[in-house]
């Protein structure tokens, strides 16, 4: 048999990829170097080491059925470029106390968690009392510190490794849903919108959230394409992963998702199958096995009552409250105050509604986001004029999170940062959005032609 070797362009577009992987990977532990101890150097290199190497790992395999000869090194690129900028601004934050004292002060109980954990593991100390729903990210830290010492650094790697990893899972689903063009347009979306870049670089839930969320996007996309045994376990795991993080928001999603495969489907009765497929195996997963099980039945137990307490504290603990005065403690008054409630979720704080240089942070993060609004409702029309039913798999669960997250927020400062949830899910059909857009712009008469179509 004659060896296939790849064509001499492929190769010298690999070297180069390497070149900037390289310099890259040089740059970010330089810089994180000059802005650490020399005990948090080993916390620093070992973790970083072992995140380059994935996320490498990570490129090169979703990036295989590109048409695009270019699109490796793209999203090498941007993938580096996304671990670097996370991890120097996690560093930057949480080496200055002010800084994290107003950006990331829930930073400090999940370190504190994650040590007593370790010492649990090791010297039998009481295991702290975790919050159920949100323990996962506390073993996760703790894992980490049982393995390089307990060095808040290399948790930041560690996110920084996740925040990075979403770059090529989210082109790869893109590629799917919109193909190439909208695939070019997504890894700077995800790299320099401000919430994406701010919340998930510190020592917060945030980057193993989102994390889970884009990759139950993708394998919920490669459900609705082909159902395979792979994709199935790994949306199941993904989910009850999830209900360690944020259990309310992952049944949200699992439901969702599940119908969102279900309508992608030509045939509804196959999607349905795969949907009770994935609903059985979870089952097991959680009630069985106990993974998740905390968050699941923290959020099924959850009322309306409890909802409106939280809301209520929200709206007036901090002068960034809004709506103190609304019930959602029954069905009727949640379902008056929701469109409301979504409203303001999805489109504030708008600018008369900023108070004071403490809130000045939400305003660059809502102009960029009612920018995009736009291209993602062209996006939508694209999807809906091309018949691209697996779009239900992004929409649903983006409109499920927004729903229930505009009923029991009632603080801008905390909707911003929760608001990354369902940015995040939207992205492909804003990338599909601007790659309508673009090829507008390179021939005047697309859209008529699309029109007569």
């Amino acid at each position: 048999m004659t060896a296939v070797t790849a064509p001499p362009r492929v190769v010298s577009a690999r070297r180069r990829n390497w070149s900037w992987l390289a310099l890259l990977v040089i740059l970010a532990i330089v810089m994180g170097a000059s802005v650490v101890t020399s005990s948090q150097l080993l916390a620093l290199i070992l973790p970083g080491m072992v995140g380059v190497l994935v996320l490498v790992a990570m490129v090169l395999r979703l990036t295989d059925f590109f048409d695009d000869e270019d699109a490796l090194r793209r999203v090498m690129w941007w993938t580096m470029v996304s671990f670097g900028a996370h991890l120097l601004v996690g560093l930057l934050i949480t080496n200055i106390g002010p800084l994290r004292g107003y950006l990331g002060p829930d930073s400090l109980g999940y370190h504190a968690g994650a040590v007593d954990i370790v010492q649990h593991w090791r010297l039998d100390y009481p295991l702290p009392d975790l919050p159920s729903g949100k323990e996962g990210f506390f073993y996760a830290l703790a894992g980490l510190y049982w393995l390089v010492g307990t060095e808040p650094t290399a948790g930041l790697v560690m996110n920084a490794t996740l925040a990075a990893a979403m770059v090529p899972l989210m082109a790869d689903l893109t590629n799917r849903l919109a193909g190439p063009r909208a695939a070019h347009k997504i890894p700077p979306l995800l790299v320099l919108l401000p919430g994406l870049m701010l919340w998930p670089s510190q020592l917060l839930r945030e980057a193993g959230m989102l994390f889970l969320l884009v990759l139950v996007a993708n394998l919920g996309v490669r459900l609705s394409e082909r159902v395979t045994v792979p994709s199935l376990l790994g949306l199941v795991v993904s989910i009850a992963v999830m209900l360690t993080f944020r259990g309310y928001i992952a049944v949200v999603v699992a439901g969702t998702v599940l119908c969102g495969v279900a309508l992608s489907k030509r045939h509804l009765l196959a999607g349905v199958g795969t949907a009770i497929s994935a609903v059985l195996i979870g089952s097991i997963l959680v009630l069985s096995f106990g993974l998740g099980y905390a968050g699941y039945q923290t959020a099924v137990n959850a009322n309306l009552q409890q909802a409106n307490i939280v809301r209520q504290g929200l709206s007036v603990s901090v002068a960034s409250g809004y709506a103190s005065d609304v019930d959602v403690s029954n069905s009727g008054a949640a379902i008056t105050y929701l469109p409301r409630g979504l409203t303001s979720f999805m489109l504030g704080p708008f600018p008369w509604q900023i108070r004071g240089v403490r809130q000045l942070p939400a305003l660059p993060d809502v102009i960029v986001w009612w920018y995009l609004l736009p291209m993602l409702w062209r996006g939508c029309q694209v999807a809906r004029r091309e018949g691209e039913r697996r779009a239900y798999v992004l929409l649903l669960p983006a409109l499920g999170v927004a729903s229930v997250l505009g009923l029991i927020l009632a603080n801008y400062g905390i909707l911003v940062r929760e608001r990354t949830q369902v940015v995040v899910l939207l992205l492909p059909l804003i990338a599909w959005g601007l790659a309508d857009r673009a090829r507008e712009r390179e021939q005047p008469g697309y859209l008529a032609e699309q029109a007569a179509t």
